[in-house]
């Protein structure tokens, strides 16, 4: 009678479980044979999910979940299968399942996580063949607000240095978008994404060549304070650089440049972070839940 109405309530729990039982099936007797402990379980799915062995990493996580609710981690295999399911690249299925879990934990440690976790499901997307860089903005808003709303987390430097990479990637789509009016002429056009460049993102890995078309533009329609302006903050910050180079050779002629390393100096640029090219391409990586 016993065995009867835990297979009851066995199947009642998994209803409501955050994970798809369809996707695999499970034999019930799992649940009445097993001779772990929650920590067991939750080790033993850290390790089939060492080896690639998603779906049977899920099956343990959901024991816990079945026959230890009160478990603090039967809490963590929630967030453990919403990573896994991550890394089965179903991001909307994550995503679900994150929100459910700050919707009924909200005063849980592992919240951050859960927001972490989200923010991840669309960094990872900012690689895609996305015109609008929709799934960037969307990171970057959520990577900022666990910043602002959970200061000092252990997740800060990872999330800083993807939102570097995330402001790289903006930077660079709206730089394409800038040439692509300049190649038709379009200065105001052009004007619009250079200047978003430089006020937005002016730690981004394009703000030297921001900085020279800029520079190239004004001069071109000759306003030569604003271009000398940009000029000088091209110099003061990298003095080294190809686009330096070049904008001084554009702006040379004019009387006002005086011949020595120092000009620049007299128009106050301000001081920028100065940025390495990096290869951003595969910073997808993500921290798993402990």
């Amino acid at each position: 009678m016993h065995k009867v109405i835990l297979l009851a309530v066995t199947f009642f729990i998994i209803s409501c479980s955050s994970y798809d039982k369809d996707d695999y099936k499970v034999d019930q007797n799992i649940y009445l044979n097993n001779t772990l402990s929650d920590f067991e379980l939750f080790e033993l799915a850290n390790n089939h999910i060492s080896n690639n062995n998603l779906d049977t990493a899920l099956i343990e996580l959901d024991k816990i979940e079945v026959l230890f609710p009160s478990s603090k981690y039967a809490n963590k295999s929630i967030l453990l299968g919403a990573y896994i399911h991550f890394l089965k690249k179903d991001y909307e299925k994550t995503r679900a399942i994150t929100e459910n879990y700050k919707k009924y934990y909200p005063g849980s440690i592992n919240v951050i996580y859960a927001n972490y976790l989200e923010a991840m499901t669309y960094y990872v997307l900012i690689k895609k063949s996305d015109y609008s860089q929709k799934n960037a903005i969307k990171a970057l808003e959520k990577f900022i607000f666990i910043l602002n709303a959970y200061p000092n987390n252990k997740y800060e430097i990872d999330i800083i240095t993807k939102i570097r990479v995330i402001n790289n990637n903006l930077a660079q789509s709206k730089l394409k978008t800038a040439e692509y009016y300049i190649e038709r002429d379009n200065t105001n056009g052009a004007l619009v994404y250079l200047k978003d460049i430089y006020e937005n993102h002016n730690s981004s890995t394009t703000i030297e060549k921001t900085l020279f078309l800029l520079a190239k533009i004004y001069f071109e329609i000759e306003e030569f304070e604003i271009a000398k302006s940009y000029a000088s903050i091209l110099a003061y910050n990298f003095p080294n650089s190809l686009w330096y180079r070049k904008t001084y050779n554009l702006i040379n002629n004019l009387k006002e440049v005086e011949e020595n390393e120092t000009w620049f100096m007299r128009f106050n640029p301000v001081k920028i972070m100065n940025t390495k090219e990096e290869d951003m391409s595969e910073d997808t990586n993500i921290i798993i839940l402990k």
